[in-house]
């Protein structure tokens, strides 16, 4: 049932941690989560060496970034390749994983989970609100098929990073509006971009905003009923990449969650009108010891290369449910997937997902709802004790802290690579001259990433309905052109 209180849920979803890296050492306070003690779990290394979990995770320049494909987690799962007979996973195969990629005696750094000292903002809203120790991704790979049940409910039976399969299909956002309501996806800035979400590009001003928009309709109570955030995917303009993806830089993400939950409770008439989830996409190639549940209702879609039946979820993410309507302390062991955040708006703002979700895996997916409790709006604050002083941003910009000191210009990751061809194929798409001029075939740098994405979403995003912004002077002309 909806509940009558709540007008927003805005949606927080952050890049490839467990929830034994992030959160599993909470359970040294809490019994009653479901995570690690140390030395309570290991995994053997191709050497025969076992490595337990252990803490010692560091915010930056400790991983690469580990596999996370179908391949890669399908290892990290049950210890063995893809074909090979398998039951059930054992979750014993993540340091041999990473041994391939990383080198030998590497084995111990997808085993090392942080402590919650080292995350004063995660922290304080788990032990203050509800901690969800038993969501999991909806697919054993990577970000864009799990991004897509969050944003559809289903992959449509893909476990690639190809966009294109979106294209034309019933989002959350589309429901929504056909139902009356709205839905919106805040981005970061131009630079940073967002991840696969280039069906929505026709209708642009209907379902996009920059974070500086977010901020501003918390201010002015003017919300959309659904709003999901998209942080920083990049180091730019001294700003660090907030999305906490392999190797960007752990607390900068968690200065970034407390940035939107501030943004919330600035405005007293949308905190008591709003719960807010923060959830991962995907694990990221990072140690979790509990083995995914299988998929009790599947939709019917299959992949045949690699061949997947859809009938067992990813691997486990961390999640934290905020609202002056959640108790304190709460750990919730109902398992849920990503799938369960378009069937919460649903069964929020439309109906009855059982006869309002299109694909049976938002039918059946688990809402959340049903923290919330039935009780005065709490006004309490969670003490954020030891969190790095956030710097002034620029207008319109994000409070993330800046780097320190310039840094050697930082490989792209696999998750921007695909984000820039992503971006450049629907330049390609509509504005095929502007294209050529931004051909990205040279792109190696996270800051050279940014400098294409900047130039490419204002050109394909050319009005925002956010504050007026500062520009840098144009290093090319085809922004200002959009020539077809």
């Amino acid at each position: 049932m909806p509940n009558d209180l709540i007008k927003h849920i805005v949606v927080l979803m952050m890049e490839n941690r467990s929830f034994d890296h992030l959160l599993g050492f909470m359970k040294t306070e809490n019994d009653g989560i479901r995570g690690v003690l140390g030395g309570d779990y290991s995994n053997t290394t191709t050497s025969g060496a076992i490595v337990p979990v252990s803490d010692g995770a560091a915010y930056q320049g400790q991983l690469m970034d580990p596999g996370h494909e179908f391949a890669d987690v399908f290892f990290q799962m049950y210890g063995k390749p893809v074909g090979t007979s398998v039951s059930d996973p054992d979750m014993s195969g993540f340091a041999q994983n990473y041994e391939q990629q990383a080198g030998a005696g590497r084995g111990d750094e997808v085993m090392r989970c942080f402590k919650p000292a080292q995350l004063p903002v995660l922290s304080a809203l788990a032990r203050s609100y509800a901690v969800c120790d038993a969501w999991f991704s909806s697919v054993p790979g990577p970000t864009l098929p799990n991004r897509a049940f969050a944003h559809f409910g289903t992959s449509f039976g893909r476990l690639d990073m190809s966009p294109d399969y979106f294209r034309a299909q019933p989002s959350i956002y589309q429901r929504l509006r056909q139902a009356g309501r709205q839905g919106k996806i805040y981005y970061y800035d131009f630079a940073s971009g967002t991840q696969g979400l280039t069906f929505l590009l026709s209708d642009q001003s209907k379902f996009f905003g920059l974070l500086g928009d977010f901020k501003r309709d918390c201010k002015k109570n003017t919300l959309p009923d659904y709003a999901f955030i998209e942080p920083n995917y990049k180091d730019h303009d001294g700003m660090l990449a907030s999305d906490q993806h392999p190797d960007n830089n752990v607390q900068a993400g968690d200065n970034f969650i407390r940035e939107i939950y501030e943004a919330i409770r600035q405005n007293d008439k949308v905190w008591t009108s709003t719960v807010f989830l923060v959830v991962w996409d995907e694990h990221g190639g990072l140690f979790d010891h509990e083995v995914p549940p299988v998929v009790s209702h599947v939709d019917g879609f299959k992949s045949t290369s690699p061949a997947f039946s859809f009938d067992r979820l990813g691997v486990r993410v961390p999640a934290v449910v905020i609202s002056p309507y959640v108790e304190a302390g709460t750990v919730d062991h109902t398992v849920y997937e990503h799938a369960s955040v378009p069937a919460t708006v649903t069964q929020q703002f439309i109906g009855d997902p059982q006869v309002n979700a299109p694909f049976a895996r938002e039918k059946w997916a688990a809402t959340f709802l049903h923290l919330l409790q039935d009780q005065p709006p709490r006004n309490d604050w969670p003490s954020f004790a030891a969190t790095p002083k956030v710097a002034r941003p620029r207008a319109g910009a994000s409070t993330t802290p800046p780097a320190a000191a310039p840094e050697p210009p930082r490989p792209l990751s696999s998750l921007l690579r695909q984000q820039i061809d992503e971006t450049f194929a629907e330049l390609k798409r509509h504005y095929p001259k502007t294209a050529a001029a931004l051909d990205p075939s040279g792109i190696a740098t996270q800051q050279e990433a940014a400098a294409f994405m900047e130039e490419a979403m204002t050109v394909l995003h050319p009005t925002s309905p956010g504050p007026p912004r500062t520009r840098r002077p144009q290093r090319r002309s085809s922004r200002r052109r959009h020539v077809r």
